[in-house]
């Protein structure tokens, strides 16, 4: 499992009564992305019905995984994509010629403003709002459609954002108690040691990810993925010989058990709620929004 997801909820909800009845498991990254198409099918519905068309966004060509701040492990899949640049540029390459984007340009200007509402909402939608576990609030107007997918799919848009955001913000919690114990320092120390035999010099894994724009901003498509396959490759290797890893995945439910602790009601909700979700996302759209 990476580093970057670990199942909270699963950690916590043992101890309460309220997750007695839901199995502690974390979703797989299948189930996430059945979850995305099934919202996209019901704004795809919901915007055929407020009279446009909408296309679900195709799924991405290639493995675009969140990559886990602690250390990139996956040597398999670091010589395949590096640090996912491929696959992010193609993205980026193909948004001009996105069929929603060049349907919406296609509209007046007087259609085209009744798609965005229809879609996103108006300026009478509501602002939902979310304190973050590390300090900070997050704002969203998540209207139109694709609110009222959420409603459909989760149960209440506000209740989902505010928890979601709760359980993808934890890491800021426990990342910098963790990176100070003192088993994850001397692998760090180890792995640093490795890179270096490997001709690069890097301190952690987080001064590889700030350091890669930089690295591979001037360089055509190509030569960019021979540079951060080279470096992924160097860098999971060595968290598989170095040891560290295996030290951080072993360190990583103490400590975030210990931060999410005062969340933990909030998470087994979220929990409960991705797992309601999961089951109506088996379903056709006019299933689950009759």
């Amino acid at each position: 499992m990476p580093l970057s997801r670990w199942p909270v909820w699963v950690l916590l909800c043992a101890g309460l009564a309220s997750c007695a009845q839901e199995p502690a498991r974390e979703l797989t990254a299948t189930e996430y992305a059945r979850l995305e198409h099934a919202e996209q099918l019901l704004i795809q519905g919901c915007m055929t019905r407020a009279g446009f068309r909408y296309q679900p966004p195709a799924a991405p060509d290639g493995d675009a995984r969140q990559l886990s701040l602690l250390v990139l492990e996956d040597v398999g899949w670091a010589r395949e994509n590096g640090y996912g640049g491929r696959v992010q540029r193609r993205i980026i390459a193909a948004r001009p010629h996105d069929p929603n984007r060049l349907y919406r340009e296609s509209l007046a200007p007087a259609q085209r403003e009744r798609y965005d509402v229809a879609l996103g909402g108006g300026r009478d939608t509501k602002i939902l709002s979310a304190r973050l576990p590390g300090g900070g609030t997050i704002n969203n107007a998540m209207g139109g459609c694709r609110g009222w997918s959420k409603d459909q799919l989760y149960g209440d848009r506000a209740t989902w954002f505010r928890l979601d955001k709760i359980a993808s913000n934890l890491q800021p919690l426990y990342l910098p108690e963790l990176t100070k114990d003192k088993q994850f320092v001397a692998a760090l120390t180890a792995w640093s040691a490795c890179m270096r035999r490997h001709g690069h010099t890097y301190a952690s894994p987080p001064e590889i990810r700030a350091a890669l724009p930089g690295l591979t901003a001037n360089l055509k498509p190509g030569d960019a993925h021979a540079a951060e396959v080279k470096l992924a490759v160097a860098e999971a290797t060595c968290a598989r010989s170095s040891g560290l890893a295996g030290t951080a995945r072993a360190l990583q439910p103490h400590y975030l058990a210990k931060a999410a602790r005062p969340y933990a009601e909030e998470l087994a909700d979220h929990g409960r709620m991705l797992l309601a979700a999961l089951e109506k996302a088996k379903k056709t759209p006019e299933e689950i929004a009759p």
